[in-house]
């Protein structure tokens, strides 16, 4: 019987990059004579750290810097391999940390945006107290819409609209939510909400989101809808939230004497991005 012995022929003709390795920790994948490369591949003249070599290599093969192509999905202001930074970012629909893993190019198809009030304005629709300085009430900056109210009374319609959303083609509405931010002065407890509705077209849709809690003396934000709170609506269209007269209303009841104050109203848009990966 003959018996054949195989034998290891070392080739050292092996080129940069020929082969993958783990730049975590993948100095035993690579042949003799080759280092792990930042960039996850062989490279002659490495050290055992990767190497900080001139910054596009030499002909020694000190140092070889990667790309912003060969870290994706990473992104962000990352380190060449060479002493470098690289600003990567992502293409769109991704954004930078948007698939909730920061650092990385990702898109979640659910998505939300919030915007606060550009225009407010009065209606004497219904109510009986009329409202002052109704502008102060489109941001946040301790001015405020004020109505001065006795028992019994109800404030006019307060309007929030002109919201400038601005969302991605074909988006998918899926909730509304209304951030009031306010505050009563006069007797303690006085105030409540009568009437807080989404506005549609510039018309109230059906359900009303007033709670019958009494408003805080100090500046604080109170939530009305949610992520998938569509106010009495079947749907409500991406051009329907884009549009001008897309809005909030607000009437303010009292017990007693006091006077209601809103600093800010803003709106938060739920909706899926059909663009986005499942």
């Amino acid at each position: 019987m003959t018996v054949f012995f195989a034998s290891c022929v070392v080739d050292e003709s092996f080129e940069d990059g020929q082969f993958l390795c783990d730049p975590s920790g993948g100095e035993g994948e690579c042949p003799e004579g080759l280092r792990c490369n930042v960039d996850g591949r062989c490279r002659k003249g490495l050290s055992a750290s990767g190497g900080t070599g001139g910054k596009d290599g030499g002909p020694d093969g000190s140092c070889f810097p990667t790309t912003c192509e060969t870290l994706a999905p990473k992104c962000g202001d990352l380190d060449d391999g060479c002493g470098n930074t690289l600003t990567c970012g992502c293409t769109a629909p991704f954004t930078c940390g948007g698939g909730a893993k920061p650092g990385e190019c990702g898109c979640s198809k659910q998505q939300s945006k919030t915007r606060p009030a550009d225009a407010v304005f009065e209606a004497k629709i219904t109510g009986n107290v009329a409202w002052t300085s109704v502008s102060d009430a489109a941001q946040s900056d301790d001015k405020w819409a004020t109505a001065a109210l006795d028992a019994s009374k109800t404030t006019n319609q307060l309007k929030a609209s002109a919201f400038g959303f601005s969302l991605p083609v074909g988006a998918l509405v899926k909730g509304v939510e209304v951030s009031i931010e306010r505050s009563g002065q006069g007797s303690a407890s006085a105030l409540t909400d009568k009437d807080v509705r989404v506005l549609v077209k510039g018309a109230p849709l059906a359900t009303n989101g007033a709670k019958n809690t009494a408003w805080p003396t100090t500046d604080a934000a109170a939530k009305y809808g949610s992520a998938t709170e569509l106010w009495g609506a079947t749907a409500i269209t991406l051009a329907e939230v884009q549009a001008a007269d897309f809005g909030v209303l607000l009437t303010v009841t009292a017990s007693a004497a006091a006077t209601a104050r809103v600093d800010a109203v803003s709106v938060t848009v739920h909706y899926e991005d059909p663009a986005c990966p499942n």
